[in-house]
């Protein structure tokens, strides 16, 4: 498993994708362009900042997608939850999320997906799970070999617990960069951030104050942001999981996955995205939603 990255790269450029379509995530990098130089690069710049900064591919038609959220006029809302799975607070967020019938999307770190997979093992069955490296690793920060075998190994734990090949990417901390979206064309991702926010740190002693924020913010095809592990303000915002539902589907949301909701996005006739087999737009950068510039782990 650890020598993955170099065995994909001595298959050659084939199975490479094409990176596109770009965006600025939220506390992330501006990566841009595209460059032709030689397989050398790799090693000559070992932390590209740009995706120019490195080799690209030659395959047309092929393209890492980075949205905040999805333009539809359906009410309907993607639930995500990042760096579980642990025994804080993954249960609890899955308890809620089955007591509700509502489905998510879980960005799991593969080192603690790992470790805790009979914690979740059958249990994320209802749900997607993306890819959020293997020790929610600063990807913007890292070299191409070392973010490529966080990606890998992330990607390989995922296929073994859930039996299912994930098609997301979210990094950590929303940093983008030219070796994030290497990585992310290499394993044929799309790259999901977030249009609002749980806001468990600046709510958690006012439980009333945090639904509402949630509840009152969201938009359709909005992707919230929560997470299933962490600190005390966390447990909180679990807590609370079932209050937010039950706020979001007074106001008339329906809930789904992040590929589901990107299925939904508007058709082409309409003027928005046309899905593709992931769900994916042929060519879809959406604007970021209102409360999309949290710094967030």
């Amino acid at each position: 498993m650890e020598n993955a990255g170099e065995e994909q790269r001595r298959q050659g450029p084939g199975r490479r994708r094409f990176v596109k379509s770009l965006g600025l995530a939220a506390g992330g990098l501006l990566a841009g362009g595209a460059g032709v130089v030689t397989e050398q690069a790799w090693k000559d710049r070992p932390v590209p900042a740009s995706a120019a900064s490195v080799e690209s591919w030659r395959p047309p038609g092929c393209q890492v997608d980075v949205f905040w959220s999805v333009d539809t006029k359906r009410r309907l809302v993607a639930l995500t939850f990042d760096d579980g799975p642990m025994e804080r607070w993954t249960p609890q967020a899955l308890d809620a999320l089955d007591a509700e019938k509502v489905p998510a999307t879980f960005f799991v770190v593969g080192s603690r997906l790992v470790r805790n997979a009979e914690l979740v093992r059958g249990r994320f069955d209802r749900h997607e799970v993306g890819n959020h490296t293997w020790r929610h690793d600063d990807l913007s920060r890292m070299s191409h070999k070392s973010a490529y075998e966080s990606i890998h190994r992330t990607h390989e734990a995922i296929e073994k617990v859930t039996g299912r090949t994930p098609t997301l990417l979210r990094p950590p901390w929303g940093r983008l960069g030219g070796t994030t979206l290497h990585v992310a064309a290499e394993h044929r991702y799309d790259i999901a951030l977030w249009s609002l926010l749980v806001q468990d740190r600046r709510f958690d002693d006012r439980p009333s104050k945090l639904v509402d924020s949630v509840v009152d913010n969201a938009a359709p095809g909005a992707i919230v942001l929560a997470h299933d592990v962490g600190a005390p303000s966390r447990k909180v915002a679990v807590q609370e999981l079932p209050a937010m539902i039950r706020g979001l589907r007074e106001r008339g949301f329906e809930f789904v996955t992040v590929s589901q909701l990107r299925q939904a996005a508007t058709s082409p006739a309409a003027g928005g995205p046309a899905p593709r087999g992931n769900g994916a737009g042929d060519k879809a950068i959406f604007v970021p939603g209102r409360h999309g510039g949290s710094r967030v782990g």
